[in-house]
């Protein structure tokens, strides 16, 4: 991805942020995007399975936001707090900053196996990393722990990688799927791109191949 087309994902995720509505929030998203600047737009989303490319974190980070508000359109009878999910959707994978190294096109690419990134995981620490921005500001101390929960649980599972609670509102599993597909599109879609109808194909460690649509009137274009 060049640098000019990171440059962009990272202003759209700005005018996102300014669509919440809560001043303490807002400014709280806009200092993290300013001072992680730099890291957002130089590491990938993984060490390897989905937006694995320079700026792939950044990228990743526009396109749940930007599903998670498509979902609230689709239900507009859902009553969540779009504070909550936009800020959300901004910060969860903000802790990755510190878990990959910038990316090289280097084969041999290693992820930061410091000891935060090895024994804390990145719900933690980018709850961590909000916590501190949050300390500042006079806030209700259960609303902020429901912004808290929006990084937190976001995985929607007990894992190496995943929830330090299972979500406890609706608006977390909401990031959560606009997470998950994007974290599976993607990584589908680049598997397939270069093959031919009908081909199976492989998604990383899945534990079994898929087909290509072999639909004559399929066009990939």
């Amino acid at each position: 991805m060049e640098n000019q087309d990171l440059e962009k994902y990272y202003t759209e995720c700005i005018e996102y942020s300014n669509k919440i509505k809560n001043p303490i929030l807002r400014e709280c998203c806009q200092r993290i995007y300013e001072d992680y600047r730099e890291k957002l737009m130089n590491k990938p989303a993984t060490g390897g399975s989905h937006h694995y490319f320079k700026g792939g974190l950044l990228y990743h980070i526009f396109s749940v936001t930007r599903n998670a508000i498509a979902i609230c359109n689709l239900y507009p009878d859902l009553e969540v707090d779009m504070d909550l999910i936009i800020f959300g959707a901004l910060t969860h994978d903000i802790g990755k900053t510190n878990d990959f190294n910038d990316f090289t096109e280097n084969e041999n690419y290693e992820a930061n196996r410091g000891n935060s990134a090895a024994l804390l995981g990145h719900s933690y620490e980018g709850t961590h990393i909000v916590e501190n921005y949050l300390s500042q500001y006079d806030m209700d101390e259960l609303f902020k722990n429901q912004v808290l929960h929006m990084i937190g649980s976001h995985m929607n599972e007990y894992s190496e990688w995943g929830a330090l609670v299972l979500p406890k509102m609706l608006e977390v599993l909401i990031i959560n799927f606009a997470d998950n597909m994007d974290a599976h599109f993607e990584p589908a879609h680049d598997a397939i791109k270069n093959g031919k109808n009908g081909e199976l194909y492989k998604i990383g460690n899945a534990p079994r191949p898929y087909y290509k649509s072999s639909n004559p009137f399929y066009n990939k274009g």
